[in-house]
């Protein structure tokens, strides 16, 4: 992991951007650095804080469920026991919002109606995983926040015919994250946010955050800015596997897709009993699934348009 200053810092990254299933979730987490970088580096990786590509696979989800469950109850005393109080803590968007373009009939039970207990994967927090919430706080990084938005398939077909892409969607949820964090930390931080597809500019969707926004680098690998008011705000290239503070985000945000991918996979397995699970994104098994469930979602008049990108 790079160097990285102490103080309020704010990560955050997207889980979702390209499948054909399932909400794009992106997350922003609020860490209070009072540690040198190597100490800070070292404790992340105790905790399992990393690329969250290579550790949250679909299917393996046991140990990163018991890590994110530790760090939210050691460092801000949270232990939702369903997905619908873990949403309910952390979704920065509010319900009516989320339901706003839900159609009549089946399609919102689809998305909410499945309540899943948790630890939903098998992974209750142990005391090996608490000791590493523990270690990560006793090293000096403190976990404040942890917020996330949840953009569903309809919302993100709506944005597209008003000409925003889901890049354009994902860099305003990232904007509005960063700006929810500032607020919880009561004044400026450094931001560091994921790439967004590949983009080396993004200054146009900072200025969402202040008129007067100062371009300090814009390259490949990073493009690194100075926003009144709140800081130092840059979007890495493979963020979450450098910094800290993205990568909880990342972590939590593949929790949160994976749980809101059972919940719609409950929905439709009440109808479909041997429906197996699906990743969501462009493979075979996602295939299949979408044609396993074409005649009950038709039956139950579920639009296409809530259902797949």
């Amino acid at each position: 992991m790079s160097a990285h200053p102490a103080g309020l810092r704010v990560g955050v990254d997207e889980n979702g951007l390209g499948p054909r299933l399932g909400p794009m979730i992106v997350t922003g987490a609020l860490l209070d650095v009072g540690c040198d970088p190597e100490s800070l580096a070292r404790a992340a990786h105790a905790v399992g804080i990393g690329d969250s590509k290579g550790l949250c696979a679909h299917g393996a989800m046991r140990d990163v469920e018991a890590t994110v469950l530790a760090l939210l109850d050691v460092h801000l005393g949270l232990r939702p026991a369903s997905f619908a109080a873990l949403f309910e803590a952390l979704c920065l968007d509010p319900d009516g919002e989320l339901r706003a373009l839900c159609p009549d009939g089946e399609a919102p039970r689809m998305c909410f109606g499945a309540d899943v207990a948790l630890p939903a994967f098998g992974g209750a927090p142990g005391e090996r995983h608490r000791d590493g919430a523990r270690a990560l706080r006793d090293a000096g990084a403190v976990v404040r926040a942890v917020r996330f938005t949840s953009t569903c398939n309809r919302r993100l077909g709506a944005e597209k015919a008003l000409g925003r892409s889901r890049f354009d969607v994902d860099l305003a949820r990232m904007v509005d994250l960063v700006r929810a964090l500032r607020g919880d930390a009561g004044g400026g931080v450094t931001a560091v946010c994921g790439k967004v597809g590949g983009r080396k500019r993004y200054a146009d969707a900072l200025v969402a955050l202040s008129p007067l926004v100062a371009i300090e680098e814009e390259g490949a690998a990073r493009s690194a800015y100075r926003v009144p008011g709140v800081g130092s705000v840059a979007f890495v290239q493979d963020a979450d596997a450098s910094d800290p503070a993205v990568g909880l985000a990342s972590l939590v945000g593949k929790y949160v897709r994976e749980l809101s991918m059972l919940r719609i996979h409950l929905d439709l397995r009440a109808h479909v009993p041997d429906l197996g699970p699906a990743s969501g994104y462009h493979d075979p098994v996602t295939t299949r699934y979408i044609a396993a469930t074409a005649l009950v979602r038709r039956e139950r008049r579920i639009p296409d348009d809530c259902f797949e990108r």
